[in-house]
C-alpha cells in the first residue's frame, strides 16, 4: 500500500461533517499488524481504504470500539511525507496504518554477540558511576575523521560522544537541584534489546556572587607551544576566563617548560588585564615538566587555599610531556593528592593534533575535575567560555548515579561507556569516594542497553543520584522510578534526543572497534540521523556528527 504523499493534498474532514473516530481493530493474521477503518476522507481515497479495512478486518471484530490510538498530530508530523514513521498506532484522518510488530522489526536485526559484555540484573542489579560530562573524545575523533584517519580506539569513550550534545533536557522544579529524565527505545540494531536514555541536569544556581574563587592557572609555553594557531588559543581561552574574574578572585599564574615559573602570585580579579599583559608578553622555549608545574601549583593553591571558595587549578597544554616524571599514573597521583587536600583539577587540551590524551584524561580522571579541548581559537569562543563559566560556577560535587535494575522486569543490560567511571555499589553512599561535579544547568547522559522482560512485573527500575549542594555543604540523595514501557517506540519514533543520543554512541562503538558497532551497519546510523527533525539536523554539532558518519563509512575499518 503506498500512501498517499503531501502533493496529493490530504485535508481533515471540515468541522461539523460526519467523521466518527476510527476503531481499533482486532489483530490481523499478519501478526501484530493494526489496520483503522477509513473515515470520510473523500471519493478519491474512500473505495481503497474500505476495500483494505474489508480485506483485512477479522470475523466477528467490533468495528464500532472507540479508537484507542486518538492522540492529534502536530503540525510537524502532518507535514512529513513518511507518514508510517511518525504515526504508527495512529489515526491520520481515518487512512489505514500499518504498524509493525516487535517480531517484524527484529526480523531485520542481529542477536547480541557473545563477546558483548553485558551484566545479569538477577545477579548484579546496581549500576553506579561518577557522572563525568566530557566532549574531548568526540573532538578527537572528529579532528582525526577530517584528515581521512581512523580514531585511535583508546581515545574513542563512548560517554564523550553521548555528552557532546545539548538535548535540552528539563531543568529542576521548584527548589529542586536536579532533575532527571529518562526515555526508551527499541534497540536500532539487537534483538531483544531496548534503550534507555539517562540525563541529570541540575539547577540554575551556582557559585554565589559572594563565594570566592581561588584560582591557579597553569600555562605550557614549552617549545612544542609555539606554533602561532596553539599561542592564539592559549591567548584567546585566558582572555575568556580573565573575563570570568570577580573583584574578590584571586589568581596565581604559573608557565612552565623545562622549569616552571611564577608570573603572577595571588593577583585579585580586579587586576585581570595585568594577567592577560603577562601571558601575551609569554614566548616558547625548551621541553615540557609537567612534573614539576604540578608541583608548584599545588604548593600555591595550598597556600592561598581559602575555606568555602572555590578552590581550583586549571592546566593548559597540549600534553608532550618529555621531562621529569612522564609517567601518567605517578602525574595521576600527585593530582589525586591535590583533590583529597580539597583543591579541584582541569585540564585544557591545546590542539587535537598531537595531543597526549592519555596524560590529560588520566589526570582529570583522578581530580574529578573537567576536561576540555581546545583545537582553535574560534572552537575557544563558542566552548570554552561556556566550559570554563560552569567550572568556576559549579552547582553538584561528588555527582554519582546509581540505576538499580528490577530483575523481575530485566535480564540482562549494558552501560554503553563511562569504563573508567564506574563505581562498586557501596560507593554511592560512601561520601570519601569521590566524584564528578556539574556546573549550574549543566546535564549529564548515560545510555543503556537492556532486555526486557514483557511477562515480568514492576518498573524497570530505579534512578538515584546522590551528591554535594554545594550552597549547603549537605550530601542530597534523590530517586526517580524508570517505569516500563510494553509499547516501546521503534528506533525511527524515538524522541529526537533518543535518536540523536543512539546515534552517536553507536558511531563511537564503530570507531572503538566494540563488539556493538561491529553489529551496526552504516546505513542504520544513517537513517537514525536522516529521521532527525529538520531543526535538530541544522545545530551545527549534529551536522558534525553527521558528516563524522559519512567519512567514517567511506574510510571503513582500519
Amino acid at each position: 500500500l503506498a500512501l498517499p504523499t503531501l502533493g496529493e493534498q490530504l485535508a481533515p474532514a471540515p468541522a461539523g461533517e460526519d467523521s466518527a473516530p476510527a476503531s481499533r481493530q482486532s489483530e490481523s493474521t499478519q501478526a501484530g499488524q493494526w489496520m483503522f477503518r477509513a473515515s470520510d476522507l473523500g471519493s478519491k481515497f474512500s473505495t481503497l481504504s474500505d476495500e483494505i479495512a474489508e480485506s483485512t478486518q477479522p470475523q466477528g471484530s467490533n468495528s464500532g470500539s472507540e479508537s484507542l490510538f486518538d492522540v492529534p498530530l502536530d503540525d510537524s508530523e502532518r507535514q512529513t511525507e513518511t507518514f508510517d514513521k511518525r504515526i504508527a498506532g495512529r489515526e491520520l484522518y481515518g487512512v489505514p496504518v500499518q504498524v509493525e510488530s516487535r517480531q517484524q522489526i527484529e526480523s531485520r536485526q542481529v542477536p547480541v554477540p557473545a563477546d558483548v559484555q553485558e551484566l545479569d540484573a538477577g545477579t548484579e542489579p546496581f549500576s553506579t558511576f561518577s557522572l563525568h560530562v566530557s566532549d574531548v573524545a568526540f573532538e578527537l575523533a572528529r579532528t582525526a575523521l577530517a584528515q581521512n584517519e581512523w580514531p585511535k580506539p583508546e581515545t574513542v569513550r563512548i560517554e564523550e560522544f553521548v555528552n557532546a550534545f545539548d538535548y535540552g533536557d528539563p531543568l529542576p522544579s521548584g527548589d529542586e537541584k536536579v532533575s532527571c529524565t529518562t526515555e526508551q527505545s527499541i534497540h536500532p540494531a539487537l534483538q531483544q534489546r531496548n534503550m534507555l536514555r539517562v540525563a541529570i541536569r541540575t539547577a540554575a544556581a551556582g557559585r554565589a556572587a559572594n563565594t570566592p574563587l581561588n584560582l591557579c592557572l597553569l600555562l605550557d609555553n614549552s617549545g612544542s607551544m609555539e606554533r602561532p594557531d596553539r599561542q592564539q588559543t592559549v591567548r584567546r581561552a585566558f582572555n575568556l576566563l580573565a573575563a570570568q574574574l570577580k573583584p574578590n578572585d584571586q589568581v596565581t599564574l604559573i608557565s612552565f617548560a623545562r622549569q616552571p615559573r611564577l608570573l603572577a602570585d595571588n593577583f585579585n580579579g580586579e587586576q585581570a588585564a595585568e594577567l592577560v599583559t603577562l601571558v601575551d608578553g609569554l614566548s616558547s622555549e625548551g621541553g615540557t615538566n609537567v612534573e614539576a608545574a604540578l608541583s608548584l601549583a599545588f604548593e600555591k593553591a595550598k597556600e592561598h587555599q581559602v575555606a568555602g571558595a572555590q578552590n581550583r587549578i586549571v592546566l593548559l597544554t597540549d600534553g608532550a610531556v618529555n621531562l621529569g616524571d612522564a609517567n601518567p599514573e605517578n602525574l595521576s597521583q600527585m593530582v589525586t593528592r591535590i583533590r583529597e587536600a580539597g583543591i579541584a583539577f582541569d585540564a585544557a587540551g591545546i590542539s587535537a593534533a598531537g595531543l597526549n590524551d592519555q596524560v590529560l584524561e588520566a589526570l582529570t580522571r583522578r581530580g574529578d575535575g573537567r576536561y576540555y579541548l581546545l583545537d582553535s581559537a574560534e572552537a575557544t569562543n563558542d566552548r570554552f567560555a561556556n566550559q570554563v563559566a560552569g567550572a568556576l560556577r559549579p552547582s553538584a560535587k561528588n555527582v554519582k548515579v546509581q540505576i538499580e535494575f528490577n530483575p523481575q522486569r530485566v535480564g540482562n543490560y549494558r552501560l554503553l561507556g563511562f569504563e573508567q567511571h564506574r563505581l562498586e555499589k557501596e560507593d554511592f553512599h560512601n561520601d570519601q569516594v569521590d566524584a564528578a561535579e556539574m556546573a549550574a544547568t549543566e546535564a549529564g547522559v548515560a545510555l543503556y542497553q537492556f532486555e526486557a522482560k514483557p511477562d515480568g512485573a514492576g518498573d524497570v527500575g530505579s534512578v538515584s543520584v546522590r551528591f554535594q549542594d554545594l550552597d549547603t555543604g549537605d550530601m542530597v540523595e534523590r530517586r526517580w522510578p524508570i517505569p516500563y514501557e510494553p509499547s516501546a517506540p521503534r528506533p525511527d519514533q524515538a524522541s529526537a534526543s533518543l535518536r540523536l543520543a543512539m546515534s552517536a554512541s553507536l558511531l563511537a562503538a564503530k570507531l572503538r572497534s566494540d563488539p556493538l558497532g561491529e553489529q551496526v551497519p552504516y546505513q542504520t546510523l544513517n537513517e537514525l540521523v536522516t529521521s532527525l527533525p529538520t531543526e535538530t539536523r541544522n545545530v551545527p554539532r549534529v551536522q558534525q556528527l553527521e558528516q563524522m558518519l559519512q567519512q567514517a563509512s567511506q574510510i571503513g575499518t582500519p
